[in-house]
């Protein structure tokens, strides 16, 4: 016997799916059952540009819990000693935003400088996540400051005076 192509069959099929598609809910949910920590705009790295050698120059990382569950950031750690970090104390609740303040003592050495910076949390999606910086140390008396105009940062942070 020849199978007929019908399509009244198709057009009824075609309807069924898309009209079961017309109820189904419009909101994606991602599934995450817990902590995750987002960084605002994306904006995981930032370029100090030049820093005159002795001062102290800080940048503010804004960040967000996107899980269901409080998020806790239990430590920063960074390859440089130059570097120092703040970070929420208390856990951030779900949906907050918190900021972590990475401050770089250009203390060392004239030159430019890239690091990392590690941050432990109980993210469920990573426990670890790291935060990247650049930059220059440049003389005291430098009449040179470059702008931060190559930095990566999208405008999520704020650099200190």
């Amino acid at each position: 016997m020849k199978k007929v192509f019908n399509p009244v069959f198709l057009f009824f099929m075609l309807s069924l799916s898309l009209h079961a598609a017309a109820q189904a809910p419009m909101s994606v949910t991602t599934g995450i059952n817990g902590p995750q920590l987002t960084f605002v705009n994306n904006d995981m790295s930032y370029d100090f540009g030049g820093i005159p050698k002795g001062e102290s120059v800080p940048y503010v990382f804004e960040i967000k819990n996107a899980g269901n569950v409080p998020l806790i950031i239990s430590g920063m750690k960074c390859e440089s000693g130059n570097v120092q970090c703040k970070w929420p104390a208390k856990p951030l609740k779900p949906g907050k935003k918190g900021y972590i303040t990475v401050t770089y003592n250009a203390h060392g050495d004239e030159g430019s400088f890239k690091t990392q910076i590690f941050i432990s949390s109980n993210a469920t999606d990573s426990a670890y996540a790291f935060l990247h910086i650049t930059g220059a140390i440049i003389p005291a008396s430098s009449p040179y400051q470059p702008s931060n105009s190559g930095s990566k940062s999208k405008g999520g942070g704020r650099r200190g005076r």
